[in-house]
């Protein structure tokens, strides 16, 4: 509070570049992950809370799988280098629209609990980004943690589009969280990044496939529609049309995945 205008650094893996390649520099750096209020992992009957400050190779190590989404997720961002720093408070905190976590996080229903000298709130992340790198938190506030609520989704799947298998920026990344009960499905969670100027969920598509049988039929209808969220731009990471196309590819690959699970069990 007595320094409004300093970079607070949790990992740095972001801010590390625009220091070293644009030469950026802050009047006032402040690290914070190495604070006990962010390095928290608690399990509860209604949530799990994630401490913004503890690294992605620590919350892989200690979910030790526990979170199927989160698990098929870790090995996709950046390297073991990376994900020895890298924190949830930092990839959240840049608010970028193609960062890894949020689509992740949106498909799992999570919040953000954000921490002040006022006090602390909980913010749905549906409703956190309002804009390109922008979001609701208010100046003088951090991420302490993250919050999931259980019980999980027992269907998910993430699919990170880039040109590179490994260690690249996504041109797409879409998650998705899908709960069945005879046959029909009961809740689905889709989150998006990539193709808008934030993160997004694929509201449109979850409405589509809601109630419906999962069926290939039923998916692709559903397909269709989710090549038509968000506004997919051209860049020098892929085309619009690409990024439809992915869309639409990514929820057939996850039934072709989801189903032959089911078979082979």
């Amino acid at each position: 509070s007595r320094h409004p205008e300093a970079r607070i650094l949790a990992g740095g893996t972001d801010w590390g570049v625009d220091v070293n390649l644009k030469h950026a520099r802050a009047a006032v750096t402040v690290a914070v992950e190495h604070l006990p209020e962010l390095r928290t992992l608690e399990w509860t009957q209604e949530y799990l809370e994630l401490g913004a400050g503890l690294s992605l190779s620590e919350l892989e190590r200690r979910l030790a799988g526990q979170v199927p989404l989160l698990h098929a997720w870790f090995p996709q961002f950046a390297s073991r280098l990376i994900r020895n720093q890298a924190t949830l408070g930092g990839n959240l905190g840049t608010a970028s629209p193609i960062g890894d976590s949020p689509p992740v996080l949106l498909a799992l229903g999570a919040s953000v609990l954000l921490a002040s000298n006022q006090g602390e709130r909980e913010v749905p992340l549906d409703g956190y980004f309002t804009g390109y790198r922008q979001t609701l938190r208010r100046p003088g506030e951090l991420i302490r943690a993250v919050r999931i609520p259980l019980p999980l989704a027992p269907a998910t799947g993430f699919y990170k589009v880039a040109k590179r298998p490994l260690d690249d920026i996504s041109s797409v990344a879409v998650a998705f969280a899908v709960s069945l009960h005879g046959g029909l499905i009961t809740d689905v969670k889709i989150g998006l990044g990539g193709v808008a100027a934030t993160p997004i969920r694929a509201h449109e598509t979850e409405a589509a496939l809601i109630g419906q049988p999962w069926t290939l039929g039923a998916v692709q209808r559903a397909a269709r529609i989710l090549r038509r969220e968000g506004t997919p731009q051209d860049d020098h990471r892929a085309s619009a049309a690409y990024r439809a196309a992915m869309l639409e590819g990514t929820l057939l690959k996850f039934f072709a995945e989801e189903t032959e699970a089911e078979v082979t069990a």
